[in-house]
């Protein structure tokens, strides 16, 4: 697990458009994503307890923010409300490598807490859990790295990933 720290620049997340998604569904994405979500239906995941809020329209500030780490890199907020789970899973980066036609091996994704650590928030990557952190704190997720989050507690838990292209990665 490596982690960093990010100086994050001051925008209004929670005024976003997001979009309502749950890890379940059976829309038609990478066949290795697809086969997470087999798993997870079987054991009891559904769109009641795998749900999240997600956009990818960030506005200029956070697009200026994301070219301080990478060249090329598509960018996310989520909010993960009380008593939902998203569970383990590994990420394919199946958008950034269909966006810039780049194999998934050659990209990492930083996932950066928006918020500092309230109690109840949870995220753990491979068998490590990640608590107490600070808003900016970061943790650099590679390919096939396991990785769950949850939120046991009683506020919104707020992430932003910014995945590219790891040779392009400006803060190592």
């Amino acid at each position: 697990m490596e982690k960093i720290s990010l100086d994050l620049p001051k925008f209004n997340y929670n005024s976003l458009q997001y979009t309502n998604l749950h890890n379940v569904g059976y829309e038609a994405r990478s066949v290795k994503y697809e086969k997470q979500n087999e798993l997870y239906r079987r054991v009891g995941y559904n769109k009641y307890n795998s749900a999240y809020k997600q956009t990818f329209e960030v506005g200029p500030e956070i697009n200026d923010f994301a070219s301080t780490l990478f060249e090329r890199c598509t960018i996310s907020v989520m909010c993960q409300s009380p008593g939902q789970t998203l569970p383990e899973h590994l990420d394919t980066f199946y958008s950034i490598s269909k966006k810039f036609d780049v194999d998934p091996k050659k990209c990492c994704r930083v996932n950066i807490f928006l918020e500092d650590w309230k109690s109840g928030h949870y995220f753990e990557i491979n068998e490590n859990p990640f608590l107490q952190w600070k808003a900016g704190d970061a943790i650099i997720i590679e390919l096939d790295e396991p990785h769950l989050s949850g939120n046991m507690g009683l506020t919104n838990k707020w992430t932003m990933q910014v995945t590219g292209v790891k040779d392009e990665f400006k803060r190592r």
